[in-house]
């Protein structure tokens, strides 16, 4: 049995007209009688399906409801005369040719946002100071790479290549067979840019894919990129930000402090030789003797305890100073919430099957949905001129995107039209960004406030650089 590698990323081949047309029952039919899933559409509609499921996905559809009964019974209500027992139906889903079309459909909504009109919009329209950020960095984009884990049923352990289990909940329950979802997520966006699926134990390294990628800065956790790597990445003409060990291995070459005052002191030390209390711009040369540029700041993590970031970079030393180094890696926040916001109003889990090919489609129904989200949020806050929205809220809005495929099912294009030009001013209307928490402050967990302090941060004299 071969290991799970499932990558999708945007149709390079595709031009996209609107997402009403990808999403369009001929469309979808098209692909299915090209992808070879069926062959005549007499009894089961793939497209009906697909819709009807990214419909209860944006419905109010608790755990325990999101099994392939309901969504098998919901189906056969859409045309009783031509109901199919759920026997017939999950014959269809465990197709690799269905899977196949889910593939094509997600990546062909995929190209939407980087049709050249659009994202000339989206970059004319993006938030004050992440533009400010993004030229000071002298970047296009900031991209931010991690993984979420999809728990699976225990029977579905033989039918992957990890036989193991995932890690123990915090909740006491046992731990349970698992897929990672490894996310590329576009900061100038606000979605993915591509993703991959593999088997919870899969390496996270072998995930991250520089070269599809120009001219932009790549923060990870340092469970994603060694050494070998951040020399691809810098290859590849490309920034990285990881979070180090706190033993990193190397000589320090040179050293300065936030004033910009040289830290002769700590020159030829190593990083583990430093006091905890140690706040420094470092340059390294490493064990395999690249010069390494090394951010290290000192902070309370509680009251009981202290501890220190070690930041590893190519960022140069002109363009962020120590001190906005180590509030830009904040920014990885991002994408912790958007996985957040998939799993709570999008459905991101697994569906009650042990089949590998159902399981991958009903988390590319998901994340499909997630995409659609933000795409129309681009366009409300676009159209509406808003600085920022909530992703929280935006996800959250499924009242209205449950209008949007329902209305692809049975209505027609004027109507779906209206509808998404409704959809626009709901989002405009209910998913602008409110005011932070106290705490949320404090942590730098409110990305505008974050992105604030990082741009009008005062850097220290130029002899530092």
């Amino acid at each position: 049995m071969q290991k799970l590698s499932l990558i999708i990323e945007p149709k390079s081949t595709f031009q996209a007209t609107s997402l009403t047309s990808v999403l369009s029952k001929d469309h979808i039919s098209d692909l299915a009688r090209t992808n070879g899933a069926i062959v005549r559409e007499r009894l089961f509609s793939l497209s009906d399906y697909l819709l009807n499921a990214a419909n209860l996905m944006c419905s109010s559809t608790k755990k325990s409801e999101f099994t392939l009964c309901s969504l098998h019974d919901s189906y056969n209500r859409l045309n009783p005369e031509k109901s199919m027992s759920h026997k017939c139906i999950h014959k269809q889903l465990q197709n690799e040719k269905t899977l196949d079309v889910m593939k094509s459909l997600l990546s062909e909504i995929m190209t939407l946002p980087s049709a050249s009109s659009f994202i000339k919009k989206i970059k004319k329209a993006l938030p004050e100071n992440l533009s400010k950020l993004l030229k000071q960095l002298k970047v296009n984009d900031i991209i931010l790479i991690d993984g979420t884990e999809i728990d699976l049923s225990y029977s579905c352990a033989n039918n992957f290549y990890c036989k193991g289990k995932g890690r123990p909940h915090l909740d006491g329950t046992t731990a349970r067979p698992g897929l990672k979802l490894h996310i590329a997520f576009s900061m100038v966006k606000q979605t993915f840019e591509y993703f991959e699926i593999t088997e919870a134990v899969g390496s996270e390294r072998a995930c991250v894919y520089p070269e599809k990628f120009k001219n932009t800065l790549i923060i990870a956790d340092r469970g994603y990129i060694d050494e070998e790597l951040e020399q691809r990445i810098a290859d590849s003409g490309n920034f990285f930000l990881i979070r180090g060990r706190n033993n990193t291995t190397g000589i320090i070459n040179s050293a300065y402090s936030d004033s910009g005052e040289e830290l002769s002191n700590l020159i030829d030390k190593t990083i583990k030789d430093l006091p905890l209390t140690t706040n420094a711009d470092l340059t390294i040369k490493t064990t395999k003797g690249n010069n390494l540029r090394v951010v290290i700041r000192h902070h309370n993590k509680d009251e009981e305890s202290e501890t220190r970031s070690v930041l590893r970079t190519n960022i140069p030393k002109d363009r962020l100073c120590a001190r906005q180094i180590y509030l830009l890696y904040r920014i990885r926040w991002s994408i912790e919430l958007f996985n957040k916001a998939n799993k709570q109003s999008s459905c991101l889990q697994s569906i009650n099957s042990a089949n590998k090919n159902i399981i991958l489609l009903f988390i590319l129904l998901s994340l499909m949905v997630s995409f659609i989200k933000t795409y129309l949020g681009h366009k409300a806050r676009i159209n509406n001129k808003i600085e920022w929205l909530s992703m929280l809220k935006l996800h959250n809005l499924n009242f209205g995107f449950n209008k949007l495929f329902q209305s692809l099912q049975n209505k027609g294009l004027s109507t779906v039209y209206q509808i998404v030009k409704e959809l626009l001013d709901d989002i405009a209307l209910y998913c602008k960004r409110s005011k932070p928490s106290n705490r949320d402050s404090v942590l730098f967990k409110d990305l505008p406030m974050l992105l604030w302090q990082i741009v009008n941060t005062n850097r220290p004299h130029a002899k530092s650089a």
